[in-house]
């Protein structure tokens, strides 16, 4: 389920999760371990596998410093 942007905003979307958190250099074991999830679970997520729930998407949100995933679903 895709959230709605502000007209003229794109957000990055789930699907990018994994280039965004490699862009930061950050280890897939580190991201996990802050937003409270295990590497596997996040693993899922990145692939599309699962869908994270509104805190999960605000912990991550928070680590990668993306503001539309903030917003409550």
């Amino acid at each position: 389920m895709r959230h709605a942007a502000a007209p003229g905003q794109i957000l990055p979307g789930l699907d990018q999760l994994r280039s965004l958190r490699e862009g930061k250099g950050i280890a897939i074991e580190a991201l996990a371990r802050t937003v409270g999830i295990s590497p596997s679970y996040l693993a899922l997520i990145e692939s599309g596998e699962r869908q994270p729930d509104a805190a999960i998407r605000r912990s991550l949100a928070w680590e990668l410093t993306v503001p539309g995933w903030r917003d409550e679903s």
